[in-house]
């Protein structure tokens, strides 16, 4: 086989199978499945571990790792079996964060590895959707009507609030965006100096070193930052206390960017603070934790990305960067091994 192999999830293959021979390059699918790996004529190259079998050669020099994949539960088996020939260069993930163990596994092997930002838009309206539903208290409207409750309350409004977004990147410029469209002020905190599409986006940038001084004055504060050693445990008990006592905290980045314990202490407290979470520390959250029925709480299951659009834009983005690949070029959002 001449043309270059690439790995992706034979569930996936039918979706895509039109717009990968229309490429300008040919290329050779390789079908990944958990009974093994065929081309698209059906004939086994491989076993599901990336063992060859038969004549045909099994070289995969590129892989996709789709979002029907991770909800399968496949990313591991899947990764082991892109790796085994060792001819692996370049994977594409579906999500933005990259932090879980296969793909450490791909970087530590000197694979270069690609996010997605095709979760982002899904994510900021997400977020928006989260954030508008606790100031608009939508649980006690619901809970007035199933009571038959005529109480008129008043609300709080998006617009003329001031928002905090730490960790300042693609999706914080997507939340940055729609909360500005709502009348909000933004500020945005990145830790590498801002520039010029940054403060276009936002009414003020600062840095993290800084973010101690706006944590008073933020009514929402969400948290788009990735999961590194500097921002593990960043929302300590110090972090909280900064906060108003009225705050919207938002976590759409990953679990351990809040210490849980701190977390929960705090919002023991007298305070109206609201906590929405969509990403913890072990997940599935296991059934007995305390954030699953605590009253400040505000919870989604990771689905933050999941939005009905987000396999379209994963799809396009793939297909762009393999041909960008496949003819000679490095593709774009690269992840630092």
């Amino acid at each position: 086989m001449d043309s270059p192999q690439v790995l992706l999830p034979a569930d996936d293959y039918g979706r895509l199978a039109d717009r990968l021979s229309a490429l300008d390059h040919v290329i050779t699918p390789l079908l990944w499945s958990r009974e093994g790996v065929t081309l698209n004529d059906g004939s086994v190259i491989a076993d599901a571990g990336g063992v060859p079998t038969g004549d045909a050669g099994y070289a995969p020099v590129a892989a996709w790792v789709s979002i029907g994949l991770l909800f399968g539960g496949n990313l591991a088996p899947f990764v082991d079996a892109a790796l085994a020939p060792g001819t692996l260069r370049w994977t594409q993930a579906c999500l933005a964060g990259t932090d879980a163990p296969p793909f450490q596994q791909l970087l530590a092997a000197g694979v270069q590895l690609s996010r997605s930002d095709a979760p982002n838009d899904a994510t900021a309206e997400h977020t928006m959707s989260l954030v508008l539903s606790t100031f608009h208290d939508w649980a006690g409207r619901i809970d007035r009507r199933r009571a038959g409750d005529w109480l008129q309350v008043p609300w709080r409004e998006v617009r003329g609030s001031r928002w905090l977004i730490v960790g300042f990147g693609s999706i914080g410029r997507k939340v940055a965006t729609l909360a500005r469209a709502f009348g909000a002020a933004v500020v945005g905190a990145r830790r590498s100096v801002a520039d010029d599409a940054d403060l276009k986006a936002t009414d003020a940038m600062v840095t993290m070193e800084a973010i101690a001084d706006e944590l008073p004055l933020a009514d929402v504060v969400v948290l788009t930052c990735p999961l590194t050693e500097e921002t593990r445990g960043l929302v300590d008990a110090d972090f909280l206390s900064a906060l108003r006592d009225d705050v919207v905290l938002v976590n759409v980045a990953r679990g351990p960017v809040i210490d849980t314990d701190a977390l929960l202490e705090w919002l023991d407290g007298d305070r109206a603070a609201t906590a929405v979470l969509d990403v913890f520390d072990v997940e599935p959250l296991p059934g007995d934790s305390p954030l699953w029925q605590h009253p400040k709480v505000v919870m989604t299951t990771h689905i933050g990305g999941a939005g009905s659009g987000m396999t379209a834009r994963n799809d396009d983005l793939f297909l762009a960067q393999l041909d960008r690949f496949v003819a000679g070029g490095t593709p774009s959002l690269l992840v630092e091994g």
